[in-house]
């Protein structure tokens, strides 16, 4: 709560000659004349005046802090636009395969622009080749490119990790109700050191036959993944019994990997 000073009557050439430390004279006051006699005239007792509160909300430190305080931002959208994680994604995702424009513009599911700029861009800079097959033009990711051993493995780590884990998870497809990515992954507010979460519904799979077939991607990676695993039933029980844990997580972003939420 602000209070004001006690002044008892202001005389205005005192007043001046204190602000200015040297002595008065009419020219030097005549600008600040009609100012210094209004409080000349004033007394100001120092009895508590409030100054108040015209709504205007205080903000603590943990407010302002979390108002300065950048939004959350994936490791994929630090390095790259949307359009690049889409195409590198699927160019230094899938190295080995070539891939045509409207096949990358349909896959990318960007504007038909965007991918050829990007493809342009690329070309130019020789991360990627074109070979003519009759009419139409393949691009692929040029392994005699200085950076593609690298510019791969960061793909890999960044807007390749729903391939990875679809690739890790295909030979237990089959026995797969679902299989999805949530948490931080799904936001795209992970970090170099945020886990991978999964959830999976299966009637006969155990945690250890998972470790198994993620452990390889999970290397590559460089990042833990937690798996958390269900049976139909168990899965069926906890969402209709709106179990707070699986609430939170289907009614957050989710990449399904495999199956549907509805066959689960």
């Amino acid at each position: 709560m602000w209070r004001f000073p006690e002044l008892i009557m202001v005389d205005p050439m005192e007043a001046s000659c204190r602000l200015s430390r040297r002595p008065a004279s009419s020219a030097f006051l005549r600008p600040y004349g009609l100012l210094l006699e209004m409080v000349a005239g004033l007394t100001i007792p120092n009895s508590g005046t409030n100054i108040p509160n015209m709504g205007t909300n205080a903000l603590n430190r943990s407010t302002l802090g979390a108002r300065l305080e950048p939004a959350g931002q994936s490791l994929a959208d630090a390095l790259f636009t949307s359009t690049q994680q889409r195409l590198l994604g699927l160019l230094f995702g899938q190295p080995e395969r070539s891939f045509f424009v409207t096949e990358l513009i349909e896959l990318a599911d960007v504007g038909r622009g965007a991918v050829q700029r990007e493809l342009a861009r690329l070309a130019r800079s020789e991360l990627v080749v074109i070979k003519r097959h009759g009419n139409q033009k393949h691009y692929r990711a040029n392994p005699e490119s200085p950076i593609y051993r690298e510019l791969c493995l960061i793909v890999s780590k960044t807007v390749g990790i729903e391939e990875n884990l679809r690739t890790a998870l295909e030979p237990l497809a089959a026995r797969l109700s679902l299989a999805l990515i949530y948490g931080s992954v799904a936001k795209q507010t992970d970090t170099a050191s945020s886990d991978i979460d999964l959830l999976l519904v299966s009637d006969d799979l155990t945690l250890e036959e998972l470790y198994a077939n993620l452990s390889t991607v999970e290397q590559r990676l460089g990042r833990q993944i937690n798996p958390t695993l269900y049976t139909v039933e168990e899965f069926r029980e906890r969402r209709s019994g709106n179990n707070a844990f699986l609430s939170r997580v289907l009614t957050g972003p989710t990449i399904i990997l495999e199956g549907q939420l509805d066959a689960a």
